[in-house]
C-alpha cells in the first residue's frame, strides 16, 4: 500500500511557482501509482467559498485530481486555514463529493496500521490566539457568509490582504527549531501515541519524529515551496521525495 501526501502549497495565481509544483506533484509517477493522495490543506492560498471561479482559475489541477480519482486512487482534500469552506465548490465539480473531506481530521486503517490524517493546526495547542481564529473562520457565521454573502471578487481582495498580513508576520517570528519542538509536543498532546502514523502540514517546518515511549511516528513535509519534496509511505515506510518541475514562466 502507498500512500503520497502534500500540504501547504499555497497556489496564489493560475500557473506561478506552487501550482507547477502542485501539478509536478500530481503528475509524479510514485503518486501516479499510490493508492492514497493526500492533499492536507493550504494547498492553496486563498479559496473560500463556492465560487465558480475556482474551477475555471484551476480546471487543470482540478482536471489532475478528478483523473487521479477515476484510476481508483483515495483522493483526499481536507481544508487547512487557507482554503475553507469548499463543500459547495466540490459538490459543483465532484456531484458525490468523492474528495473533499468535511471532517478536520481522517482515521483510516491501512493495512494494519492506524493513520491520522489531517491539516495538522490542531496541533497547535500553545497558541490560544490562533485556535480562537480558527472556530472564527470554520464557525457557521464565516461559512454562509462565504457561501451565500460575499461576492468572489470582494472575498478575494479581503483574503488576499490578510494573507499578506499573516504572512508578514509570520516571517518576523519563525523559529524552525522551536516550532518543530512546538508541533511534536502538540502531536504528543492531542494523538497521545494512539496512531501509528500522524501525518499533517500547517508548521512549514519538515518533520519525521517517533513520539517518546511510543511507536507513533509524527511527519510533516513542511512548505512544499521551500523542500521540493512530497510524502511518500510505501508499505509502511516513510520518505520524502523530491518533486522536480521548472520555475520558469
Amino acid at each position: 500500500m502507498k500512500i503520497a501526501a502534500i500540504s501547504d502549497v499555497h497556489v496564489k495565481a493560475p500557473h506561478d511557482e506552487a501550482d507547477k509544483l502542485l501539478s509536478a506533484f500530481l503528475d509524479h509517477p510514485e503518486v501516479q501509482s499510490a493508492d492514497y493522495v493526500l492533499l492536507l490543506g493550504d494547498i492553496f492560498d486563498l479559496m473560500c467559498g463556492p465560487h465558480e471561479e475556482y474551477l475555471k482559475l484551476y480546471s487543470h489541477l482540478f482536471d489532475r485530481m478528478d483523473a487521479l480519482h477515476k484510476k481508483g486512487k483515495k483522493v483526499f482534500f481536507l481544508e487547512g486555514n487557507h482554503d475553507v469552506h469548499l463543500q459547495g465548490l466540490f459538490l459543483k465539480r465532484w456531484p458525490n463529493f468523492e474528495i473533499l473531506s468535511e471532517q478536520m481530521a481522517v482515521i483510516e486503517k491501512i493495512d494494519g496500521k492506524l493513520y491520522y490524517f489531517s491539516h495538522g493546526d490542531e496541533h497547535e495547542v500553545d497558541n490560544e490566539a490562533y485556535q480562537r481564529y480558527k472556530e472564527i473562520i470554520h464557525s457557521t457565521p464565516l461559512r454562509f457568509v462565504a457561501n451565500q454573502i460575499l461576492p468572489y471578487a470582494v472575498l478575494n481582495y479581503v483574503g488576499e490582504k490578510a494573507s499578506k498580513i499573516s504572512r508578514k508576520k509570520g516571517s518576523k517570528k519563525f523559529d524552525a527549531e522551536l516550532v518543530k519542538t512546538r508541533f511534536r509536543n502538540g502531536v504528543q498532546t492531542t494523538t497521545k501515541g494512539e496512531f501509528d502514523f500522524v501525518i499533517g502540514g500547517h508548521s512549514h517546518v519538515k518533520d519525521n519524529f517517533t513520539l517518546p515511549g511510543t511507536n507513533s511516528v509524527y511527519l510533516n513535509n513542511g512548505y512544499a515551496l521551500r523542500e521540493n519534496t512530497f510524502l511518500l509511505i510505501d508499505n509502511h515506510v516513510p520518505r520524502f521525495v523530491p518533486i522536480t518541475f521548472s520555475r520558469e514562466s
